[in-house]
């Protein structure tokens, strides 16, 4: 299968992203208000904090999270309606292409405390 040009400028591959949407996920489950640190969403998730290091580095940059130093320090989600499209474009460099829109937009309406419950969206 070719890789197509535009291809290769995306940051993070599709593995990358849906490990990042289930970080995302994993975090806002073992949120009760206090900062949930990266050594509680690896174990909870199974992926390495290494991993999870990089991919919350976007997700702070995509201002989805909050991060907090120091004792007791950790990762808060900025808020509770975050999307996947939200995580998307903030773990990614989605080429300038129309085809990506009508994708994007469909998954705006998906939210992570969606698949938390299990709840399909309505399409």
């Amino acid at each position: 299968m070719a890789v197509a040009a535009g291809d290769v400028n995306m940051e993070f591959g599709m593995k990358r992203v849906l490990a990042s949407v289930q970080a995302v996920a994993t975090l806002s489950k073992l949120y009760d208000g206090s900062p949930v640190s990266l050594t509680a969403i690896s174990k909870e998730s199974k992926l390495s904090t290494s991993y999870l290091e990089q991919i919350f580095k976007k997700l702070r940059t995509g201002d989805l999270v909050i991060s907090q130093r120091g004792p007791g320090g950790g990762y808060s989600p900025r808020g509770e309606e975050i999307t996947i499209t939200d995580v998307i474009t903030a773990v990614s460099k989605l080429p300038a292409h129309k085809t990506f829109v009508p994708i994007l937009q469909a998954l705006e309406g998906v939210r992570v405390s969606q698949l938390l419950r299990g709840d399909s969206p309505a399409l």
